[in-house]
């Protein structure tokens, strides 16, 4: 079971570094940058491979929730990886 800091560690540097090339580095990212709005601003390919590679990873399909919870749970990285982690136990 991984914990929120393996969670945020794949989040940041698997996805938004290595996946997605948003930028250079970890040490670039705020965790509690905006992930969509004010901040990294993802377009909506980007957010789709964020949230597949999330649902591999960790078994959970986004799909199962509101649209108002995603855009709540997605409004920054540490927000994300909360979720991800509190989902991943239950």
């Amino acid at each position: 079971m991984a914990d929120f800091d393996q969670i945020r560690t794949f989040i940041k540097q698997d996805i938004i570094v290595d996946n997605l090339e948003v930028v250079d580095s970890i040490d670039e990212l705020d965790d509690e940058q905006g992930l969509v709005s004010d901040g990294l601003e993802l377009d909506s390919i980007e957010v789709l491979e964020l949230v597949v590679s999330i649902e591999k990873k960790y078994g959970m399909k986004f799909s199962n929730y509101g649209n108002e919870v995603i855009k709540e749970k997605m409004a920054s990285i540490n927000a994300l990886a909360q979720f991800v982690s509190e989902e991943a136990r239950a």
